[in-house]
């Protein structure tokens, strides 16, 4: 999370999600402030799923399309030494990965699609799409090139 190509509110959502602060139904409910635990997009209300924090960010159907591209390109980065290791969902969203040569890349992407779904999915109710993702993250390292920030490498059209 301290990776300096990563931007304040990308800090502050990956901060948020790490330490068990990022609001969501089934913490509400533990906390008596919400009638139940399940998401309320309607496509999972029906299945009975529980709005976690892993459920917000990887299993939720407006989510699940993008997170499934998103965790391909991380688990890619994160076998440049050899096998992909084999982390949960949970793992990368809480950036618990083990070290690699590409571990800021790796932040990066996570953190920007956190960021992305707290915007639009949480936010605006909005479904994210794969090219939704794409775009950002490719207007995002047009940005980082530009600043006095280290760079980041993907290869070309890559993202």
């Amino acid at each position: 999370m301290n990776h300096k190509v990563l931007e304040t509110r990308q800090r502050d959502v990956s901060y948020s999600v790490i330490h068990g602060l990022f609001k969501n139904r089934d913490r509400l409910f533990q906390q008596g402030r919400a009638d139940d635990r399940l998401c309320q997009n309607q496509a999972c209300k029906r299945s009975d799923m529980v709005e976690s924090v892993e459920h917000i960010f990887c299993l939720c159907y407006r989510v699940r399309t993008a997170w499934l591209w998103l965790r391909a390109k991380v688990t890619e980065l994160l076998s440049d030494q050899g096998p992909a290791p084999a982390v949960s969902n949970t793992e990368l969203i809480m950036l618990m990965y083990p070290k690699c040569r590409r571990e800021a890349e790796a932040a990066f992407l996570l953190c920007t699609f956190m960021e992305l779904v707290d915007k639009e999915v949480t936010g605006k109710q909005k479904e994210l799409m794969v090219g939704t993702v794409r775009g950002v993250l490719r207007a995002k390292v047009e940005q980082i090139s530009s600043r006095a920030a280290p760079q980041i490498h993907f290869p070309l059209g890559w993202l």
